[in-house]
């Protein structure tokens, strides 16, 4: 027997989380995420295994706000081509977007899908660890707040329970003296990254007071390695290019990237380690 899928369209928020406590529904905004993971060849329709809620008329989740603290309030039903022309959104995060898949995708894609569908390869998610962004869940049963980089957990798996949807993305106020992006994928845009990594640093002087670094597509997850950012705070800048090494041998240890149908582990190891020299050799005043 063929299991019968419905499909739910709420007028409201509060329906929606109502919904969601009576039935396990894939989440589906602009779908460009979920679309793809559904796909089958030969142009048959993608087949859903569980119930579909659809989200992307909801207007409480389409927003952008800054709050008393300057933390940005990205709502969950936000698009892309939106954020990417606010200019209280990150410069750093801004400049991924832009390099993102293409104008049309831009213009249905959401932040919180890419963060959903938890690929390693998600080019928003590099920015958003680097950021220190957190994702605020809601259900029916109350609300709760919880970094990014804790929310995934692997690939494709996130701390969701079946009754959440993702309200919000927070992103704290911080000013840096310079934050980079940096893509590597088989042409400019719509294409998979091989690689992905983002930096900033926060001088005082000629002094690095912090230091942040994280990759993309080179593990299961984002990685970025707190204690070994600290290491290398409070240095001088001529210090700290003097120890490019050893930063060089400590991150050795998480880039541990994979073969597949893209680019090979040992191109991208190479090429994470050649973009991590090449940024600390540009910090400057």
């Amino acid at each position: 027997m063929v299991k019968k899928i419905n499909h739910y369209i709420p007028s409201s928020l509060d329906e929606a989380l109502d919904i969601l406590a009576h039935h396990d529904c894939y989440i589906m905004a602009g779908g460009t995420d979920l679309m793809v993971v559904k796909y089958r060849r030969s142009g048959l329709l993608p087949t859903f295994d569980k119930d579909v809620l659809y989200i992307a008329n909801l207007k409480e989740l389409q927003y952008i706000n800054v709050d008393h603290n300057g933390d940005l309030h990205i709502g969950a039903g936000t698009k892309y081509s939106v954020i990417l022309e606010d200019e209280r959104v990150p410069q750093l995060m801004r400049d991924i977007i832009s390099e993102l898949a293409s104008p049309n995708i831009r213009n249905m894609a959401t932040l919180a899908g890419n963060i959903g569908n938890a690929s390693p390869a998600g080019d928003s998610l590099v920015g958003l660890y680097l950021l220190d962004a957190k994702v605020r869940l809601v259900s029916s049963r109350g609300a709760r707040t919880m970094p990014v980089s804790e929310f995934i957990y692997g690939v494709r798996k996130i701390q969701r329970e079946s009754d959440e949807l993702i309200k919000e993305i927070i992103i704290p106020h911080h000013e840096f003296t310079k934050t980079y992006w940096k893509k590597v994928g088989s042409r400019a845009a719509e294409s998979i990254s091989k690689i992905t990594f983002a930096g900033a640093y926060t001088l005082e002087g000629d002094v690095v007071k912090e230091l942040r670094l994280a990759f993309g597509s080179v593990s299961i997850t984002v990685v970025r390695n707190r204690e070994v950012e600290k290491k290398y705070e409070n240095l001088k800048i001529s210090e700290i290019k003097g120890k490019i090494p050893a930063i060089l041998e400590d991150y050795a240890q998480f880039v541990r990237p994979i073969d597949d149908q893209r680019s090979t582990k040992d191109y991208r190891f190479k090429v994470a380690m050649n973009i991590l020299k090449k940024f600390i050799e540009d910090i400057e005043k």
